[in-house]
């Protein structure tokens, strides 16, 4: 059970990640872009020398290792997975570079008895060498075997959720994301070595048919085909997007991408294919700034 006082009182000592040409084609890669080895506006990341950096990169970068594995703090590691992200653009990044990550816990909230825990985890994303703020990110880790751990009161309650309607109109955009089927093995070469996206007894102990495809690879696949379609719609560059992902993707599935524009908002879901036709990434938005 979540020992709330231990996590409160976690600290993390800062990350520093040297990356370069290669990781950030290898980045991409797990993304599946690429996949048309002729597509020119895919070489770019995939094969250029230097390649351009994919926006959603820094999600990957000076990521914490498997910290929720100390039993110190009570969590079952094997049963858990990204629940929603948030990413905030400053500056954009080189083809290599060292950066340094800085982690804090932000809140721990119970959801009730099975009905799992949150934990939330904030990263601000500095380059190493000349202090630039390059990119903040909060992750939301659905802790899904861990609820019920606050009889005594203590803890974080959830914040409202913010207003998200696209209405029943059509999608103002539309585009397909093809997944491959060995994706969240080339994926999990970005750093994300949970066995839950890889080991077919450890994805079905957690509930999962086969492993699944890591939330943070959807989200960076939307990221990916959003900002092409900003750069489409008049130059506009990709500066923050966030969403709650709510279904798993298995390695292989066609992924639809709806986007619509509500007063100065852009919003967006995720859906899996029809037969199993789920919301994978929903209560999405995305910032295009000219």
């Amino acid at each position: 059970m979540i020992a709330y006082d231990a996590l409160k009182a976690h600290r993390f000592a800062p990350v520093v990640q040297s990356y370069t040409a290669r990781d950030a084609r290898l980045y991409a890669l797990g993304l599946n872009i690429g996949r048309d080895p002729t597509d020119p506006a895919a070489l770019r990341f995939a094969a250029d020398d230097p390649p351009e950096v994919v926006a959603t990169m820094p999600m990957a970068l000076a990521r914490l290792g498997p910290w929720m594995r100390d039993p110190a703090i009570g969590i079952d590691y094997t049963r858990v997975v990204v629940g929603e992200v948030a990413l905030r653009l400053h500056a954009p990044l080189a083809p290599d570079a060292t950066v340094r990550g800085e982690h804090r816990i932000l809140r721990v909230t119970d959801k009730g008895a099975g009905r799992g825990a949150l934990v939330t985890v904030g990263r601000m994303l500095h380059d190493a060498r000349s202090g630039q703020l390059l990119a903040e990110f909060e992750q939301v880790s659905f802790c899904r075997g861990d609820g019920g751990f606050a009889a005594d009161g203590r803890h974080d309650p959830a914040e409202p959720a913010p207003p998200w309607e696209p209405g029943t109109r059509p999608p103002d955009a539309v585009a397909l994301l093809p997944t491959a089927p060995q994706q969240a093995l080339v994926y999990r070469l970005s750093g994300d070595m949970n066995p839950l996206h890889a080991d077919p007894e450890v994805a079905r102990r957690a509930g999962f048919d086969r492993p699944i495809l890591h939330g943070l690879a959807t989200m960076g696949m939307a990221g990916h085909a959003l900002s092409r379609l900003g750069r489409g719609g008049g130059g506009m560059a990709l500066r923050g997007l966030g969403g709650r992902l709510a279904a798993p993707v298995y390695p292989g599935e066609t992924l639809r991408l709806e986007v619509w524009r509500q007063g100065g908002a852009v919003l967006f879901r995720v859906l899996t294919p029809a037969g199993r036709e789920a919301v994978a990434l929903g209560r999405a938005d995305v910032d295009w700034t000219g």
